[in-house]
Parts: structure tokens; C-alpha cells; sequence
């Protein structure tokens, strides 16, 4: 009789009891987080095969805390839980007002602290936009122009300090590299976006990794067979970088730009010197056109930049005979009025400037009334009167009725 109640009484084992165990007091909680904490630690250690160094010793209960070495010893070496955490804390897509790890929080204070309150405001922003996973590319280039006409509307000493005092550069790269968009590089199709961008970095003193894209943009099978617009993104990538460069610092630092990149393109199989043309034009402009704003380089480097020249896919005669006049120790005008003296110049590259017959290069004018006035004064300071007597009827005939077509070159 009762053999047959024997089968219920296995079933206490399996349902819960009526009366569930009374909540953990926070003594208990604590200390269960703790243990969960060091076997979470444990176990990474182990898949990572960690081996603490054995001059330490471990205190018998390590206090773990969520925050990567919040309580280790300097003297300690990194553990993997602390850089597997940090990485996951400092990633820009969870760095909201919610959380903001302390680490990050203090890199962010000190890379903005000279910068006015509402650049830090922008700062802000931007982050969160980051955080509530909103950001874009377009969204990117407005925080970044916001910021720049922050800087020039603030007291700063130049747009270039302000820029590395910002700090912006280094959050938009950040945000870059954790939304996967640096992986693919398709934001360099955006040119005024790569332009600033690079201008930040080449600020901040991050233009290191920009040489990075270079090298994988010229190793990608893309170079040769995928679209034109993908082929094109190491020679835009470097045009923004001597752009950058030729603003931010010296014509020097832009020359030395301009050659390691020829350096990196002669030992890349697929590269082609096509890459280094319109950095190269554009430098020429900002040594000549421009060079009121440019101190006189290195010779040494001026002459490496020149010869660039001869390895490039076509002549550029004029820009040539232009940089000829600013050589730094021993200007010449011999090239420019050899140029000057090609009838061909004036009649047939030059026409009469009507809606209807534009020269083939819309800076053509611009480039060759530039060269022209130079060569005058260049012939005036070492009294050759009567050439630059003869040089400037030319100019009068041929360039002067075009005076208000004239400008600035625009690259």
C-alpha cells in the first residue's frame, strides 16, 4: 500500500519547494559578484595564457572591479581581463553620459583643455550621436567644420593649433575605427570630409596613420581592377595629406611628404607615379603661386622635389620653369622665358577668353599670368630692362584684357 506513494516522493527532487530561499543580504551579494568576478578573470586568463609573473604575489582576496586595473599595482604587469575590458569600455559606441569609463573621461578633459567651453560642448555631442549609433559621415564633417570656425572665431594663434588643442580629429577617427568605417576606407570617396580630416590629423599629430591607408590603398587588387572612383583613393589620400601638410607646417614637411610617397609607390608592384601628379601640381602652386605664405625651404629638399618631375606620366614644363624662379639659392629665370618666348603659348593655348572658346585648362591663365609677372620681376631685379620691358607688352596684349577671369587657382 504504501509502496505505491514511493514514486511521488522521487519527485521532491525535481519540482522547487513551496518556499523559494530568502534574498542575498548585501554582504552575500557582494560576495557572490566577487567570486563571479575572479572566475571571469580566471577564465580569460586562462584562454589567453596569461602566466602571472612569479616575483608578484597575488593577495589572497583580489579586489575586481569592472574597471580595468582601477586597484593594480603599476608595478604589476597588464593583465589580458584589463585590455579585453578596456577595449570594450573605451569603444566610442558605448561611451555615452549613461558611463563614461574613467580612463576615457580623463584622455578627453586633457586633449580639450585648452579649448573653449563650447568646442568641449561639441566634443559632447558628437559623442553622443556616437553612442545613440546616429552618426554618418555627413554628420562627421559638420561637427568637424563646426569646429574649425569655432577655432577662428576664438583667440587661438592659428587654425592649426586650435585644431590639435580640439582634440576632434582623434574622436572622429575613433569613431572611424569602432563603426568599421576605416576598414573599408569608402569615406575617402568624400573628398571634402578626407581633406579636413587629414588636416585635423596632420594637426593632432595622427597623420602616421593616414601613411597606413596609403599602403593598403596601393596593395589592394582594387588599383588596377576595380571601379576608377576605388583607384583613385591613394592619389586623393595624398593630395589631402601635401595639402594638409603645405597648410599646417612648412613646405618642407610637404616635400618630404611628397617623396616618401613616391618611395612607397616604387616599391609597390601595382602603384604608379599617376598617384603622385596632383599633389605634385598642387605643391608647385604653394611654392610658387603662393609662396608669400611659405618660408624658403632646404634646397637640398627643393631640388628632390623638382626631379619628382621626371617620373611623372607627362611634362609639366611650365610648372617647371615657374619653380625654377623660386629656387632658394640660385633663382633662375632661363627656363621661364624660354617657355614665355613660345609663340604657341600665347596664340594657340592662350585663345581670346569668350564663353566660347575657353582654354582646355581652366587655370591656364591664372597659372601663366603668375609665371609672366614673376619673370619680370625676377629680370627687374637684375636690371634686364629691355626683357622685361619686351615681357610685359606681352602681358599687356595677351593677359591684361583677361584681367577679370584671373584669380586664384583652385585645386
Amino acid at each position: 500500500m504504501f509502496s505505491k506513494t514511493k514514486p511521488l516522493g522521487s519527485l521532491k527532487s525535481i519540482l522547487p519547494p513551496i518556499h523559494q530561499p530568502l534574498p542575498l543580504n548585501q554582504r552575500e551579494s557582494q560576495k557572490l559578484l566577487d567570486v563571479l568576478k575572479a572566475s571571469f578573470r580566471a577564465h580569460l586568463d586562462k584562454e589567453h595564457g596569461w602566466t602571472p609573473d612569479t616575483n608578484h604575489v597575488a593577495p589572497a582576496a583580489p579586489a575586481v572591479t569592472y574597471l580595468p586595473s582601477a586597484s593594480a599595482s603599476k608595478d604589476v604587469p597588464a593583465r589580458p581581463t584589463d585590455k579585453h575590458m578596456r577595449a570594450i569600455l573605451e569603444n566610442p559606441l558605448f561611451n555615452n553620459k549613461a558611463f563614461v569609463p574613467p580612463s576615457v573621461a580623463a584622455a578627453a578633459s586633457a586633449s580639450v583643455s585648452a579649448a573653449p567651453a563650447v568646442r568641449n560642448n561639441r566634443n559632447e555631442v558628437f559623442q553622443l550621436a556616437v553612442s545613440k549609433g546616429i552618426m554618418n559621415i555627413q554628420r562627421a564633417l559638420g561637427f568637424l567644420l563646426a569646429v574649425q570656425r569655432d577655432i577662428q572665431l576664438s583667440a587661438a594663434v592659428s587654425v592649426t593649433q586650435g585644431m590639435k588643442e580640439s582634440g576632434a580629429g582623434l574622436l572622429v577617427l575613433r569613431w572611424l575605427r569602432s563603426s568599421g568605417e576605416e576598414r573599408s576606407l569608402s569615406f575617402l570617396g568624400n573628398r571634402t570630409f578626407t581633406r579636413l580630416l587629414l588636416r585635423y590629423m596632420v594637426a593632432e599629430g595622427l597623420d602616421e596613420l593616414a601613411w597606413s591607408w596609403f599602403h593598403r590603398l596601393l596593395n589592394e587588387p582594387a588599383l588596377t581592377t576595380g571601379s576608377p572612383e576605388r583607384a583613385a583613393y591613394p592619389a586623393a589620400l595624398l593630395d589631402g595629406l601635401i595639402m594638409a601638410k603645405s597648410q599646417a607646417i612648412e613646405l618642407d614637411d610637404a616635400y618630404t611628404s611628397l617623396l616618401r610617397g613616391k618611395e612607397v609607390i616604387n616599391v609597390t608592384p601595382m602603384a604608379s607615379t599617376q598617384h603622385l601628379v596632383h599633389a605634385w601640381s598642387r605643391l608647385c602652386w604653394h611654392t610658387t603661386g603662393e609662396s608669400y605664405k611659405h618660408q624658403i625651404p632646404a634646397a637640398s629638399l627643393f631640388e628632390s622635389f623638382v626631379a619628382v618631375h621626371n617620373e611623372l606620366p607627362k611634362p609639366f614644363p611650365m610648372a617647371v620653369a615657374h619653380l625654377m624662379l623660386y629656387h632658394p639659392t640660385k633663382p633662375s629665370p632661363a627656363l621661364a622665358l624660354k617657355y614665355l618666348k613660345n609663340g604657341y603659348v600665347w596664340n594657340t593655348k592662350l585663345p581670346s577668353y569668350r564663353a566660347d572658346n575657353k582654354p582646355a585648362d581652366a587655370k591656364f591663365p591664372t597659372k601663366l599670368a603668375s609665371l609672366t609677372l614673376d619673370t619680370i620681376e625676377n629680370l627687374m631685379q637684375n636690371g634686364e630692362f629691355a626683357k622685361a620691358q619686351r615681357l610685359m607688352e606681352r602681358f599687356k596684349t595677351h593677359l591684361a584684357p583677361m584681367g577679370p577671369h584671373l584669380g586664384a587657382v583652385a585645386f
